[in-house]
């Protein structure tokens, strides 16, 4: 396992709390797609300060349906009715009775019924947005700096497998909040909201930040200050399980607990 930290050394009590995240090779069994699993054998280990650019955005997926609790001819129609005699009266007279009242009308007055309703068509698949502003103080710090920054740009891309029509996918990720003494998962939820299994989706690194049109650097060529920003977007869709944490396909049918 590769682990990669900034800041290093004696500089690493300065910050409190960081976001880790961790790196595992796609799988495609359940058991190993869950963030216990991820984390528990990583090839890849990053720990960066909590940045300072911390966006996530959870969408889900709606179309407008037929509401299928309505006035219909169904056991759930006729409880929603009131009985059977309601829900008959309802289907059949009482639109019989709004057409002769909508052609004998002499007013412009119309009367609508909209009987559709918002259908869940996909849960969110959240994305995670990181900045940093990476200002190392020396070139060992500096060295550091541009090999986190390569290891997340390689490990965002697939992997050859015997030729170039054959390929294994990215690694997927698991992100957490952690503390000197390890990761904490209350503050991750609090902080991120329980992430669930990710993959990174980009990456962007920008090694002259400072408004200035000419390069800094240390003696060893790296770069003063480095811009880096990443987004995660979860791997799979998920559902609230027990304790009101975010359970992803995979963590739900797996026996590993799924509550990290």
């Amino acid at each position: 396992m590769a682990t990669r930290q900034f800041p290093s050394g004696s500089y690493i009590g300065e910050q409190g709390y960081s976001i880790r995240m961790y790196a595992k090779e796609y799988s495609v069994l359940a058991g190993l797609r869950t963030r216990n699993a991820i984390a528990a054998a990583p090839f890849h280990t990053i720990t960066l300060p909590i940045p300072g650019n911390l966006v996530t955005q959870t969408q889900h997926g709606y179309s407008e349906e037929a509401n299928p609790v309505g006035p219909m001819l169904t056991a759930a129609g006729a409880l929603n009715s009131g009985g059977t005699a309601n829900l008959l009266k309802r289907v059949f007279i009482d639109p019989m009775l709004t057409y002769f009242s909508n052609i004998s009308s002499t007013t412009t007055q119309q009367m609508y019924s909209n009987i559709t309703e918002l259908s869940l068509k996909s849960e969110a698949r959240r994305e995670f947005e990181f900045g940093w502003l990476l200002i190392p103080k020396n070139e060992t710090e500096a060295t550091a700096v541009a090999n986190i920054c390569n290891v997340l740009r390689e490990a965002s891309y697939p992997v050859y497998a015997g030729g170039p029509e054959r390929i294994y996918p990215p690694p997927i990720w698991t992100l957490r909040i952690a503390a000197s003494n390890g990761d904490d998962l209350g503050l991750t939820r609090d902080w991120l909201g329980d992430p669930m299994p990710c993959v990174l989706a980009g990456i962007s690194v920008n090694k002259v930040p400072l408004d200035s049109n000419r390069p800094t650097y240390f003696t060893n060529g790296q770069p003063f200050a480095t811009a880096l920003s990443v987004i995660f977007k979860e791997f799979e869709t998920g559902a609230i399980g027990n304790g009101g944490f975010v359970i992803s396909k995979s963590e739900a049918v797996s026996t590993i607990p799924t509550t990290g």
